[in-house]
């Protein structure tokens, strides 16, 4: 499903499935920071209130804990995500015809990109 960390390939090499429907933008980051930081950040006050540690190791604990816990999950939200609008047909409203028109481009020029 994936050609790089968050990339996602334009065909799946087993089945053939086009991913190019797949548009989860920022969705994964948002789900990151509000699930996983919110929790992450009670993890934190948590330590600061029960051990009371000084500012300085709290920032050295929390800022790595913080990015390694947000950035970890990116890319199975990001497949759950596009399995999601799979699955459910999505596509934006109002753009099925533009789609449908970018890809026949696309199809025509035989190298599955758009040309400038």
């Amino acid at each position: 499903m994936f050609s790089s960390w968050l990339k996602v390939t334009d065909k799946c090499e087993i089945c053939g499935l086009d991913y190019r429907f797949a548009s989860p933008d920022d969705g994964p980051a948002f789900f990151s920071l509000c699930v996983v930081a919110f929790a992450l950040l009670f993890v934190i006050v948590w330590l600061q209130v029960a051990i009371g540690l000084p500012i300085g190791l709290l920032f050295i604990i929390a800022i790595p804990l913080m990015a390694v816990g947000c950035i970890l999950p990116l890319r199975p939200i990001k497949g759950w995500l596009v399995a999601s609008q799979f699955v459910n047909k999505a596509i934006e409203a109002g753009t099925e015809q533009l789609w449908t028109d970018m890809h026949d481009r696309e199809d025509e020029a035989g190298n599955g990109r758009l040309d400038p």
